[in-house]
This record gives C-alpha cells, structure tokens and sequence, in this order.
C-alpha cells in the first residue's frame, strides 16, 4: 500500500489519550490508533469543505480496505497527542490518507512520533459497487499536487 510520498499538507487534530483508551497500567490500547486515525480523517474531510455525513447523504460510502500501522513509543493517559492527516494517494476508486500521531512533550516545543501508519478507502455506491472518487477529490487533489493528472490505477 506505500504510495510515493508528496508535500500535501498535514491537518493537525489535537486532543489526548483519555482514560477509555487505556489499558490497566495506564497506556494508550494498541486498538485505538485505528480511532485516531479516523478521527483524523473526519477532520481532514471538514477542513477541506466536506463531510462524511455529506457524502454518505450523496451515496458515496468509503470502507477501509487497508491499513498499515507502526508502533513507535506509548503514549500515556492524559498526555496531550497530535493528529497529523494528508492525502497521499487518489485512484480511480480508492484514495489513501497517512497518519502519524505525536506526543505533544511538556516544554510545549519537542513532539514524539508514537504512531504512524496508512489507510486506503474504497469508493462504494449504496448497493455496495465500486465507484469512482467524487469530483471533490479531484480536484481538491489538483489543487494540493499543483494540477497534477491523477494517478491511473484504480
């Protein structure tokens, strides 16, 4: 699933590891990174002028096909955690988000990597058939990749 990587720009998130999403000794679960990086990607979607719910309302659904996550180091309950988010691949029919997620250290400057990882979504229609990416995609993918023509795999 690694595409060639771009200069698209990170949309940051930021929240923390909250208790829910720790286990007993007070560490983030392995499980919530998958949590994260949706998070990520509803926030990306909005930050561009789209929503789920709006494309879900047009027909378009997008389930995860892959993804590919690294553990770098834990994060801890409470400590205050970034969500980076970019688009790095647009097909025909998928497009493909990476994700990174850094502990925001407490002089407020340092920043350590704890996860990381890709995504790939498949564009599906109601009845569950492929479809091709929405219109908004394309051309948010030109404007990000300079005009670039889109990729020809699917």
């Amino acid at each position: 699933m690694s595409h060639a990587q771009n200069d698209t720009p990170y949309v940051e998130t930021q929240t923390e590891v909250r208790y829910g999403e720790s286990d007993q000794m007070g560490y983030a679960h392995h499980s919530v990174a998958v949590m994260w990086f949706e998070l990520g990607r509803v926030v990306w979607l909005r930050s561009y002028g789209m929503s789920y719910s709006d494309l879900e309302k047009q027909g378009v659904l997008l389930p995860v096909v892959e993804m590919r996550i690294k553990y770098h180091t834990p994060g801890r309950f409470e400590e205050q955690i970034v969500i980076q988010t970019r688009l790095i691949h647009l097909g025909k029919t998928r497009v493909t988000f990476e994700n990174r997620v850094l502990r925001l250290e407490k002089n407020g400057a340092d920043r350590t990597l704890l996860v990381s990882g890709e995504v790939e979504l498949a564009c599906l229609d109601r009845a569950g058939r492929i479809s091709r990416v929405p219109s908004a995609f394309q051309e948010l993918w030109k404007k990000l990749n300079g005009d670039s023509e889109l990729p020809i795999d699917g």
